[in-house]
């Protein structure tokens, strides 16, 4: 379990957490279709969450169409 102490959070960290694979949370974030939020911070090219907004975020549940979600961010 990642330390809900710790600074940020990285990917694995976060697919720790859900109990998901890495590949699923990098999945999710390369579709960019709110299945996570956006990073708080960028170190490189490795971006990075503070733990409290992975525990703030309403994930979309198992099966959620989120590909017919409306994008709010480009409007």
């Amino acid at each position: 379990m990642p330390d809900p102490n710790a600074d940020y959070w990285t990917l694995r960290d976060i697919a720790d957490h859900w109990g998901v694979s890495y590949h699923t949370v990098r999945t999710y974030r390369a579709r960019g279709r709110g299945e996570l939020p956006e990073p708080d911070a960028v170190f490189g090219r490795s971006p990075a969450w503070r733990p409290t907004t992975i525990l703030r975020f309403q994930r979309p549940g198992q099966g959620a169409r989120t590909d017919l979600r409306k994008n709010t961010t480009s409007e």
